[in-house]
């Protein structure tokens, strides 16, 4: 006969992810944000610019002002989002695993242990090379649902997060 126990774990004892003081992401990072949403909110403007000069010729002028009272509010929303956003994301390291948090409304903490992760990668797109940026990708066993990527890192500091994660990984399949 199998002696199987499964003893009940309060959860009082447990380390509060709340305490973990999270690294900031570069502020160069915010503005790059910033002008990622201007790019788009131009075109979303031009697009609705010729949408209303098809459609709405007749009335073009009081369209034009609808339109572009509409675009100035939801412009006006995405920048204060990505504003205040950029101060609610966050990494930290700890022996064992590396969290990032991100979210202003809706609010996500990701954690992978270091004896999940498959590898690591260093990616940078043309506008993190302008800011002289880049993301931190850590892939794991469980696929992309479980994967994290930390972007906002200036080039120097993904390295080494980098090389810090894929040294932690070697040490726990050392282990």
């Amino acid at each position: 006969m199998i002696d199987f126990e499964n003893q009940q774990i309060l959860t009082e004892g447990l380390p509060e992810l709340e305490r973990v003081k999270y690294e900031r992401l570069e502020m160069n990072f915010l503005w790059m944000s910033l002008l990622q949403n201007a790019i788009f909110l131009a075109v979303l403007f031009a697009v609705g610019l010729i949408f209303t000069l098809t459609i709405f010729f007749d009335s073009f002028l009081t369209s034009l002002v609808k339109m572009t009272g509409i675009w100035l509010v939801f412009s006006l929303l995405l920048l204060l989002l990505s504003y205040f956003g950029f101060y609610k994301k966050g990494y930290a390291l700890r022996e064992r695993d590396i969290s990032y948090k991100t979210g202003l409304i809706f609010k996500s903490v990701t954690t992978i242990p270091f004896n999940r992760v498959q590898h690591c990668e260093l990616k940078k797109g043309p506008l993190e090379e302008l800011f002289d940026l880049a993301r931190v990708r850590v892939y794991t066993a469980g696929g992309m649902a479980s994967d994290l990527s930390i972007p906002g890192l200036n080039q120097v500091r993904a390295e080494s997060l980098k090389q810090f994660i894929l040294r932690k990984t070697e040490e726990d399949e050392e282990e």
